[in-house]
């Protein structure tokens, strides 16, 4: 059901004629800054997504059309997309609220988020920080299959 509404987010964008202006608005926003803060910047962007999207498919169906093309525009290798698409989707399913499996976990356990919240951020920072560095590595050393 995720995946459909997120496929129906990419029809209504495209056949609304509002992809290409996302894109380009997305890729002005970054265009000044060197490739190292475009890359993080994309890790920032899905990790907010993920929070609002908490399904790893329906978020890839959603972001990914947008991420792939900005990627290009910006000079980083799609696959350091992927990555950034990656550590924001996995880091932020430990946290995120709107999970509902994380969320009915908590809850078996008896755990309040509150709770769990505090307990875990300075992990996930942790965790942010070696995603950063890691995104910036790979577009240092142009990370691609070829």
């Amino acid at each position: 059901m995720i995946i459909g509404l997120a496929t129906t987010i990419m029809v209504v964008m495209e056949e609304g004629n509002i992809l290409d202006t996302t894109i380009y608005t997305l890729a002005n926003m970054v265009e000044g800054l060197p490739t190292i803060l475009s890359g993080i910047g994309m890790f920032i962007v899905q990790t907010m997504i993920n929070i609002f999207v908490p399904s790893g498919s329906g978020q890839a169906a959603v972001s990914m059309p947008i991420m792939a093309p900005m990627a290009d525009v910006v000079g980083i290798t799609r696959q350091s997309a992927v990555l950034a698409f990656q550590f924001g989707d996995g880091f932020t399913n430990v946290i995120s609220p709107t999970s509902g499996y994380f969320m009915a976990a908590l809850a078996i356990a008896g755990i309040r988020w509150e709770k769990w919240a505090r307990w875990m951020l300075p992990l996930f920072l942790i965790w942010s920080a070696i995603g950063a560095v890691l995104i910036s590595i790979s577009i240092l050393i142009d990370y691609d299959p070829f």
